[in-house]
């Protein structure tokens, strides 16, 4: 794919030769086709900004996603969605509907932010998809706890701050256990009374019992989107809605 498709007859060939590699549409499906576009005419091609917001849709980290929604929405001018809110294709069954929907929605949003807790599930896949140069382009990541922002032990003098250097280590940490028993004895040090179960219980309302990582895979595309300055980690959620500002 050089450029985006300017025109109904340049989408159609895209669709066709970049998404379905080769499989033909009935007349049926291209008519419904053109009709969806036409339907998203207003919301796609609008004087607004558009943001394509991806990302888990897996409690808790689609409220990630619900917190960007709002940041961006909060913008002059702006329109950011989810790929789940956008009316469904309705095609035939041997047409892949979700793909197709997928990137007629990347194609023509304005940036494509992408929240990145864990290396499973639809938000990799997303990730794998938005790739291509014309997508890529206009696509920024945000991963939680790449970077550790919190194991400064000078800053641990608050509970927020404590609780965000427990996700730290839920990603960094080679023995979660230990880690975690030394963060809650630091915290109690400084005369906060944490305990090492209210912070594993944190995590667990944080990450939904995972022991969240990134694969070699990601973490290789991830420095890519760094040296291209489109990668920003952060922690907390505060942190995730100070760095959705690099989206322009």
């Amino acid at each position: 794919m050089a450029k985006i498709p300017e025109n109904t007859d340049e989408l159609t060939d895209f669709i066709l030769d970049d998404v379905l590699y080769g499989l033909e549409l009935d007349p049926i499906d291209s008519e419904r086709l053109l009709s969806y576009m036409r339907e998203r005419h207003e919301h796609l091609f609008g004087p607004h900004s558009t943001y394509f917001v991806l990302g888990s849709y897996e409690s808790p980290f689609k409220y990630r996603l619900d917190d960007a929604l709002d940041v961006l929405n909060y913008r002059h001018d702006a329109y950011a969605y989810l790929l789940a809110t956008q009316p469904d294709l309705n095609m035939s069954d041997a047409v892949p509907d979700l793909k197709v929907k997928f990137f007629l929605h990347a194609l023509y949003a304005d940036a494509i932010p992408l929240i990145l807790e864990h290396d499973t599930g639809e938000a990799v896949a997303e990730f794998g998809r938005i790739e291509r140069p014309t997508l890529l382009d206009r696509t920024y990541l945000f991963p939680r706890a790449l970077e550790e922002h919190f194991n400064d032990e000078s800053l641990l003098t608050t509970r927020d701050a404590v609780r965000a250097r427990a996700i730290e280590l839920a990603y960094h940490a080679a023995d979660i256990d230990e880690g975690l028993a030394a963060l809650a004895e630091r915290a109690r040090d400084n005369g906060l009374s944490i305990s090492t179960q209210e912070l594993g219980s944190y995590l667990d309302s944080e990450l939904n019992g995972r022991t969240p990582s990134y694969s070699g895979v990601i973490t290789d595309s991830l420095s890519h989107l760094d040296a291209l300055d489109q990668c920003f980690s952060w922690t907390t959620t505060e942190e995730l809605e100070e760095q959705l500002s690099h989206v322009p």
